[in-house]
């Protein structure tokens, strides 16, 4: 089956009188639109986010660049944040469709992702191994070569499947601009702007809840559910930033680049200690020996980076962001 083509959905939607601006761009938003119906608004921003994935899938399917690839992923994930946390304001069943159907999208595009930053951090890899096991990194990495290709295919397929045009489908029918009216979900009607507030407000609150957990625990699994929840987090912020005026949580965003760098070496690490793992075992021989070794500095790395994602999380919650993003949207604390 051919891809999908932007214009193909971006031509059926339609704009209506009284779309913000005037228009049925994201970009045109701002801060007069907050009294808008919140379901007119995020539509919008849900159809803008679907052009963002469109605009990168032929660069998924031609591998011509990883950052396509990245990009993509990008639109998804902000495309799922802004799902979780818009409950009440799309049509549900459709709004839980969507989030199950990028969940499978996401996870098809994980493991290229993952062997394309295991690709990048290598060479710096190889230089912590001895010089006998590595003359045997070329029989390794021919393995991870062939694991990135069977991936890349995989991927490939379900992007020309029926159930990746499905998808497409829903996201559109989510993304249309429409008056709202009618048998329509109650917060959509309610004012974007009171909507946004409350938005931002439960993702940190989920967020500082889901850290508290972490830092009591040795788990990653709640190491990677704080990254996951500091991301959306993030991303909703920066779909709903239009709203506000210029700047509104600019101080409250310069607090959270330290600690999601330290959350993404954290996975990365123990992501591809996993993976090296893996790959090396079916590989055996040679390949296996220096994947083996390569896992375990990786794991090493792992634990390093777990003590700097605690101490990170503790300078984080000592900087009062909750207090300032309730300062910044005029709520009480």
């Amino acid at each position: 089956m051919e891809p999908i083509e932007p214009a193909a959905l971006s031509g059926v939607v339609p704009a209506t009188s009284g779309s913000p601006a005037g228009g049925a761009r994201r970009s045109d938003l701002g801060p007069d639109d907050r009294s808008q119906p919140a379901g007119r608004i995020f539509a919008l921003v849900l159809s803008g986010l679907q052009h963002d994935c469109l605009s990168h899938q032929d660069g998924v399917l031609a591998d011509r660049d990883p950052e396509e690839l990245h990009d993509l992923r990008v639109a998804v994930r902000r495309t799922r944040s802004l799902l979780r946390a818009a409950t009440g304001v799309l049509p549900e069943t459709d709004r839980r469709i969507l989030r199950d159907e990028l969940r499978w999208l996401a996870e098809l595009t994980s493991p290229v992702r993952d062997l394309d930053v295991l690709a990048e951090d290598l060479p710096s890899l190889a230089k912590r191994l001895s010089p006998e096991l590595g003359t045997a990194l070329p029989e390794l990495r021919a393995e991870l070569d062939s694991a990135r290709v069977a991936a890349v295919s995989r991927l490939s397929d379900a992007i020309r499947s029926d159930r990746y045009v499905r998808l497409q489908r829903t996201w559109q029918h989510c993304g249309r601009i429409y008056v709202v009216q009618g048998d329509v979900p109650e917060s959509a009607l309610r004012p974007a702007g009171d909507v946004a507030d409350e938005m931002v407000l439960r993702s940190e609150r989920r967020m500082r809840r889901i850290g508290r957990r972490a830092v009591r625990s040795d788990d990653l699994t709640h190491w990677h559910d704080l990254r996951k929840a500091l991301k959306q987090f993030r991303y909703v912020l920066a779909e709903v930033s239009p709203l506000y005026p210029a700047d509104t949580f600019r101080t409250v965003r310069s607090e959270l680049p330290e600690l999601q760098d330290l959350l993404g070496r954290l996975q990365d690490h123990h992501v591809q200690a996993e993976l090296v793992a893996g790959v090396g075992l079916d590989a055996g021989g040679r390949a296996a020996l220096v994947a083996g070794a390569l896992s375990d500095r990786l794991h090493r790395d792992v634990h390093r980076a777990h003590h700097r994602c605690r101490a990170a999380w503790r300078r984080f919650e000592r900087s009062d962001v909750a207090a300032r993003l309730c300062r910044e949207l005029g709520r009480d604390t």
